[in-house]
């Protein structure tokens, strides 16, 4: 230890440096600055020991610490602020405690090197401690934007901001709910019996007299083929009804309550400066867009046909040849469509389409590559194995479930192969059925509370067919993606497993995992011109009324007039045109017949007993030959018998050009097999003229069609799979002659007398005579 040395303030050594290459007391530290070691400051006086003043104390650690009276100098440099400067790293603070501590050990003896008192430049720590100007800045635009949203939310939370409107409504300040009704209010009645005239061409829209042609239309709807109709067709009316045509309201309030939210501030001084405006816009039904514009096609363009593949019944899979073709383009029809039906003109509007031009979506490469990848799964075959049974198919046994789809591939198209599952799911259910397990579920329906529920017998299980189809497909085509690396797989076979059928099921889920399926299922087409409105509303309310109706198992007999009832006002049918003694004329229910048709044919290709069907009294050039239905309340009827063991559901489906109906259930796997036979040729019809009163003067056109009478008889034989036949019936129509009846208004010369001035004109709006097939 270094002796403590005695002496006082008087005794303290003059203030000196240390000579040039002498040792530096320890005491005296270098400053720190910015990691560099830099000399004190010069001029600062060194303190060699305590002053007289001072005493020394221990801490309550007992180490012994200098202190001074209140009011003395302290040793310790100041900074520029005026602040004690306090080590600023680890290495600097371990610096300061070695020096306090020689300071407390170390005498200041007459021989010891003068102390210099150290300086320890301020640190960014110490500095950091009172925030920067800018972060002071930060926090009071940040209190001062939190206190803007909060009174934005106050007084806009749930309201649109200034300056927003859609189409022509302001609704600025209005919440979601008040915007929508003003909207309501404002559009709401203009698509309330919308409509405009759509012409063929600039020709037709200066010369069709639309409401001429609009009678001549709705006369000859049901007795002209939709391919004869659409032959000459230069008129198609578009009802914002039947296009399903709708203003999506709560959208366009959402995105006007969007406006300034979504956006932020800028969206928010754009409505209030400028004004953001959402314009109106309609959605519509794309089924129905879709046969309109496919009906206005086959008339002024040419519809398209992509190169497709077909499978021939030997198992050989072949080119089918596509060609461009010009169609009416969707997205301006819909766009016209909705001009039109917002412009709010009582009279209508009218506009005439226009064909353009209309790509081959897949070439004959393309489709080359979809028939090779089909060819060689084809000639692999698959094997489909249950409870030990194994069916090895060929391609020609699985040629019937090959299908296409043309499937969108990045910006392009590509031919997509797949399994036709309800066609490879009736087939795979055959097969199992001719193994012995025809009863292994028998299934019932049930109609309540409008869903359809399906139940099956309890402990009842059901061959996994579904599933193994969709197996079947990922494992022959799940691989193929247009390209021309595809091969498939070696010696495919997949395993069909048992399910437990669910006691009771709704019907979608018992289609989903194959409890049920499709047994047969039956289109036809009708005309769905604007002169056709009342016809088609009966279609469709019949349809509604027979829709999930069901023929019980085990000889439950249905009843067309029992399910659906009389065709009356009351009934909710209105008056369209039907066959009245000979004549088409208008009567409450006219077009219920095809609907009645359209079951006759379901049933038909099912193959279950019919046991009362009429045909109708004139040929009808729509249905098919010597299969139609005619059906009158209470006298004609159309019944047929569900001789299976499950019960079958009856469901309709329709557009505005079209019926189908399909009959669901457990398929009982009959083959049906038919024979048309000839025409026989009966009484030739006549000619008459109707002179109509109410007509404008020059008016003509054909109400009713001639038609030669005829009788066919539709010959069928139904067999179980093991070729047993199971019944046979003949189905004969006879049809009287249908008189031609052309409707001409008052002082209008006679076809004889145009013919006879010859080079004259027709003084009014001459229709060519309506075409009506032969059949033969």
């Amino acid at each position: 230890m270094v002796p403590r040395s005695g002496a006082s303030g008087g005794d303290r050594p003059p203030t000196s440096r240390p000579a040039a290459g002498t040792s530096r007391s320890p005491l005296q530290m270098p400053s720190v600055r910015d990691g560099r070691s830099r000399p004190s400051p010069a001029g600062r006086r060194p303190v060699s020991g305590p002053s007289p003043d001072s005493r020394r104390r221990t801490d309550p650690h007992g180490r012994s610490r200098v202190s001074r009276p209140h009011g003395s100098a302290r040793p310790a440099p100041r900074t520029a602020q005026g602040r004690f400067s306090e080590p600023s790293t680890r290495a600097d603070r371990g610096a300061a405690r070695t020096a306090s501590s020689r300071l407390r050990h170390t005498g200041a003896s007459h021989g010891a090197a003068p102390y210099a008192a150290p300086h320890i430049q301020a640190s960014p720590l110490a500095a950091s401690r009172r925030p920067p100007f800018a972060v002071i800045v930060f926090v009071v635009v940040a209190l001062l934007a939190a206190a803007v949203f909060g009174i934005d939310q106050i007084v806009n939370g749930s309201r649109i901001y200034q300056g927003v409107s859609v189409g022509s409504v302001d609704v600025s300040g209005m919440t979601a709910d008040e915007a929508r009704s003003a909207v309501a209010a404002a559009y709401g009645d203009r698509l309330s019996g919308a409509r405009g005239y759509i012409f063929a061409s600039e020709e037709a829209r200066g010369t069709v007299d639309v409401d001429t042609e609009l009678a001549e239309q709705a006369a000859q709807a049901e007795q002209l083929s939709v391919e004869e109709a659409r032959a000459d067709k230069k008129l198609w009316v578009a009802e914002a009804g039947a296009l399903g045509a709708r203003i999506p309201v709560s959208e366009l309030v959402d995105e006007a309550f969007a406006v300034g939210r979504a956006t932020g501030p800028g969206g928010r001084l754009q409505a209030a400066t400028g004004g953001v405006n959402v314009p109106v816009r309609l959605s519509f039904d794309d089924e129905a867009v879709e046969a309109l514009a496919s009906d206005i096609d086959e008339s002024i363009g040419r519809p398209r046909q992509d190169w497709d593949i077909e499978v021939d019944d030997e198992g050989r899979a072949s080119l089918v040849e596509g060609h461009d073709g010009t169609i009416v383009d969707r997205t301006e029809l819909t766009a016209l469509l909705t001009q039109g039906f917002l412009g709010g003109d009582s009279s209508g509007f009218s506009f005439v389409a226009e064909a353009g031009y209309a790509p081959l979506r897949i070439d004959e490469g393309a489709a080359e590559r979809t028939r090779a990848a089909v060819q060689a799964v084809l000639d692999e075959g698959i094997a489909f194995t249950f409870e030990g049974d194994t069916w090895q198919l060929s391609g020609r046994d699985i040629a019937p479930w090959i299908a296409t789809d043309v499937e969108a591939a990045g910006e392009g198209f590509y031919l997509a192969p797949h399994l036709d599952d309800a066609r490879a799911r009736a087939d795979i259910a055959q097969m199992i059925r001719d193994a012995g397990f025809a009863t292994a579920v028998t299934v019932s329906f049930e109609v309540a509370e409008g869903e359809v529920w399906v139940s099956a017998a309890s402990g009842s299980r059901y061959p996994l067919v579904a599933d193994a189809l969709a197996d079947a497909d990922e494992m022959l085509f799940g691989s193929f993606d247009g390209g021309g690396s595809f091969s498939p797989p070696a010696s495919p076979s997949v395993e069909i497993g048992w399910g437990a059928a669910p006691e009771r099921t709704t019907f979608d889920e018992a289609i989903q995992c194959g409890l049920i399926g499709e047994i047969s299922s039956f289109t036809t087409e009708y005309n769905d011109g604007a002169g056709a409105a009342s016809r088609r509303h009966n279609i469709h309310r019949a349809a509604d009324l027979l829709t999930d109706s069901v023929a019980a198992a085990q000889g439950g007999q249905w009843s067309f007039n029992a399910v659906m009832g009389e065709a009356n006002e009351g009934n909710g049918f209105q008056a369209a045109h039907a066959i009245v003694n000979g004549e088409y004329e208008d009567a409450i229910g006219g077009g219920i017949c095809q609907v009645a048709t359209t079951v006759f044919n379901a049933v038909f290709e099912a193959g279950y007993p019919v046991t009362e069907r009429r045909n109708h009294s004139l040929y009808i050039s729509s249905y098919p030959t010597g299969r139609d239905a005619a059906i009158a309340y209470p006298d004609l009827d159309l019944t047929w018998v569900n001789d299976g063991t499950s019960d079958v559901l009856l469901r309709t489906r329709y557009t505005d050009s079209s019926l189908t109906v399909t009959l669901y259930g457990v398929d009982p796997g009959y083959v049906v097999a038919s024979q048309t036979g000839e025409w026989t040729e009966g009484d030739p019809f006549g000619k008459r003229v109707v002179i109509d009163e109410n007509e404008p003067e020059g008016t003509r056109y054909v109400k009713t069609a001639g038609a030669d009478g005829r009788c066919v008889t539709v010959h069928r034989t139904v067999r179980d799979r093991a070729g047993t036949v199971l019944h046979e019936e003949d189905f004969a129509s006879s049809y009287a002659p249908i008189d031609e009846v052309t409707v001409v208004g008052p002082h209008t010369p006679t076809a004889e007398e145009e013919e006879a001035d010859e080079g004259s004109e027709s003084p009014g709006t001459d229709k060519e005579d309506a075409r009506v097939s032969t059949g033969d």
